[in-house]
Parts: C-alpha cells; sequence; structure tokens
C-alpha cells in the first residue's frame, strides 16, 4: 500500500488541505531535472551546501521537540532522532567529499535566505507549541523527501542519472521506514492531543510545504 495516500491518516489530511502547493513542491523541476540528468552539477553542489546547513538547524528543532515532550517515551523518540540525524550529518560530509566539495567550505556559507526561512518558521512554531505543532510543521521534510525518492524510484532509467545515490538514499528501505514511522507518530500525536486546532496545523503545513519548495527554486 502507498503509505503517502493512506486516507485514513493525519498525514494525508495535512496534505489534502493544499494538494496543489505539495504537488508544485514533489513535482518540481528541480527533482525532475535531478532524475533526467539535466541538473547541472553546480547547481547540485549548492543544493548538498545549503542541505548540510539545514541539518543542523534541524538538530535545534529536534531538541526543542526533547523540551516539549510529555512523557519519557516522547523525549526518547526525540533523542533517537537526534541521533540518526548526527548521523545523516555525518554520512552527508561524505557525500560532500564525493561531489569535491570540502570541508572547510562547508564551514564558510552564506545560507540562502529561503533555507532559513523554513526552519525559522518550525522553531517559532515550536516555540509557541507542542510536539504536534513541531512535527506537523517538519513533515513535509521528513516525509515528504520519502514520498519524492519513492515517485522518483518510478521513474523508468532512474538508475541513470548521475544523481541516483541521492534518489537511493531517499527511496532506501531504512528511508521508507523513517517516513512511514513519522506518519504513525503523527498519528499518535495527533490522537493524544487536547484542544488540537486542525486548520491551524493545516496552516502550518501549507506553509512549511511552500518553503519546501522556495528552497527548491534556489537550484534551478
Amino acid at each position: 500500500m502507498d503509505i503517502y495516500n493512506n486516507k485514513k491518516t493525519y498525514f494525508y489530511k495535512l496534505k489534502s488541505s493544499c494538494n496543489k502547493e505539495w504537488s508544485e513542491y514533489t513535482d518540481h523541476k528541480f527533482l525532475s531535472d535531478l532524475v533526467s540528468n539535466k541538473l547541472p552539477d553546480k547547481n547540485f553542489k549548492k543544493y548538498l551546501v545549503q542541505d548540510y546547513i539545514f541539518l543542523q538547524q534541524f538538530l535545534k528543532i529536534l531538541a526543542l521537540s526533547v523540551y516539549k515532550s510529555k512523557s519519557f517515551k516522547e523525549i526518547n523518540r526525540s533523542v533517537n532522532f537526534i541521533k540518526g540525524i548526527d548521523h545523516e550529518i555525518k554520512l552527508h560530509i561524505s557525500y560532500c567529499k564525493k561531489w569535491k566539495i570540502s570541508l572547510r567550505s562547508l564551514s564558510n556559507i552564506k545560507v540562502e535566505s529561503a533555507n532559513s526561512a523554513y526552519t525559522e518558521h518550525v522553531l517559532s512554531v515550536g516555540k509557541n507549541g507542542n510536539n504536534l505543532d513541531i512535527f506537523s510543521s517538519l513533515s513535509p521534510c521528513i516525509i515528504g523527501y520519502g514520498e519524492i525518492g519513492f515517485k522518483l524510484s518510478k521513474i523508468k532509467n532512474w538508475k541513470k542519472s548521475k544523481y541516483s545515490s541521492w534518489i537511493k538514499m531517499y527511496s532506501s528501505k531504512e528511508y521508507q521506514q523513517v517516513a512511514k514511522d513519522n506518519i504513525d507518530y503523527l498519528d499518535i500525536l495527533f490522537k493524544n492531543s487536547k484542544n488540537k486546532n486542525l486548520s491551524k496545523l493545516k496552516s502550518h503545513f501549507k506553509k512549511s510545504t511552500i518553503l519546501e519548495r522556495n528552497f527548491w527554486e534556489c537550484f534551478v
């Protein structure tokens, strides 16, 4: 079953509330150029550098989710997520080296405003809300990348792309499990949350989706 279009999930409620924006994000030209080999190397390298910065900000958001946790189970989940992102950053550095991006250059990065806009949005939502707010706003990234990887891996000859290792990473069994776990966790948070405001959550999700789309715009 396609986990991304399960109408019973809270994630589907969020996604279906902004179908146009979701399509603009997950079917963006950056992605179609990436899978068809039309994306220039310099554009992909620029993306890798900006994503390195994004992952560091991601850790701060997850640290906030630890603080906002209401149970040890929630704390443990966020801590394990932090460990996972820390490992991903190390892998990202190795991946950058393969593209001849030095560690020194990663330390002197001018952050794109479209990059910081998304993380600042989620941090603002998190400071004023709870973990349901945080993970709803993060889901276009965490779950969205899983859906993108899944969709790109269904395109004929995707393995012939010079960027196939990126597609492989997000279409992998491991990352698809990460996406599924987050879809399930959103359901738990939504079910357990009292006084939830669905229209506000949808609004946060839509803004995150638009900001993710804007992030791709930096690299086409």
